[in-house]
């Protein structure tokens, strides 16, 4: 995804989900599919701090949408997938590609 594209989904996330940062991840999920998403990671690979992630992944365990998964021996890195309702999920990855294509016009007042 283009930083512009990412920019767009995360305006369009702040105002549908409550959170900048939890459309992407939602999308970073839906893609992943069984291996999951790194969080240190995908920060990384976003430039952005992990910690703003920490917040959307919470809700999304506590909603049953995602599951957090246990450590390997040795590793450090936390992983999570997304839940086995395939069908939602797919549900899900279409709605976020269609609004990282929107622009959403700010609305004052």
């Amino acid at each position: 995804m283009s930083q512009e594209a990412s920019e767009r989904l995360r305006e369009v996330s702040v105002r549908v989900f409550g959170n900048r940062y939890r459309a992407e991840l939602m999308w970073a999920l839906a893609s992943a599919g069984e291996r999951g998403v790194c969080l240190g990671d995908f920060a990384a690979a976003r430039n952005a701090p992990a910690s703003v992630y920490q917040a959307p992944i919470r809700s999304l365990v506590e909603a049953g949408l995602a599951e957090r998964l246990p450590r390997t021996p040795g590793e450090r890195r936390r992983w999570y997938r997304r839940s086995d309702n395939d069908l939602l999920w797919q549900c899900l990855e279409g709605l976020l590609s269609c609004l990282a294509e929107q622009s959403v016009p700010v609305r004052v007042g």
